[in-house]
């Protein structure tokens, strides 16, 4: 665990130990699918929970964990603020091995010259953004493998 990692859990176990305890806590989720009736699932900790596959018929290989979402943008004179990235951490235990990263990055406007700088700069976000998921991907890897 980095030293980030470290002060960023002791954080929370001061200030939110309700949240600190829930989180140490090992989940367990039993959903019901189309091909495999009741499934349970062991939760990971970083999964913000399965209320899209809830409600509505689900497949086995399509139940998912997921992270939050990280986003990432520009704040431009012409379009105010410009989204660019969403990326998110994904596991789908019975389609894939281990987690990764569902990535959107995209952006489409016609920009003044000078808001070039702050796009360039929104960029520059978006990559210092999906450096840290996807090395928080890897990190889970060892926690599935």
């Amino acid at each position: 665990m980095s030293n980030e990692d470290e002060r960023a859990r002791q954080f929370v176990d001061r200030h939110f130990p309700a949240v600190a305890r829930f989180l140490a806590e090992p989940r367990t989720i039993a959903l019901d699918t189309v091909d495999h009736g009741r499934v349970e699932l062991d939760e990971p900790a970083w999964c913000v929970g399965h209320g899209l596959e809830m409600g509505r018929p689900v497949y086995r290989h399509d139940l998912t964990h997921n992270s939050v979402r990280v986003k990432a943008g520009a704040v431009t004179e012409a379009h105010g603020w410009v989204p660019m990235l969403n990326a998110r951490i994904s596991w789908a235990p019975f389609l894939e091995l281990v987690p990764v990263v569902t990535l959107e990055l995209s952006v489409q406007h016609d920009f003044p010259a000078e808001d070039v700088a702050h796009v360039v700069q929104g960029l520059a976000d978006c990559i210092k953004r999906l450096e840290q998921v996807a090395a928080e991907a890897i990190r889970l890897r060892g926690e599935v493998l």
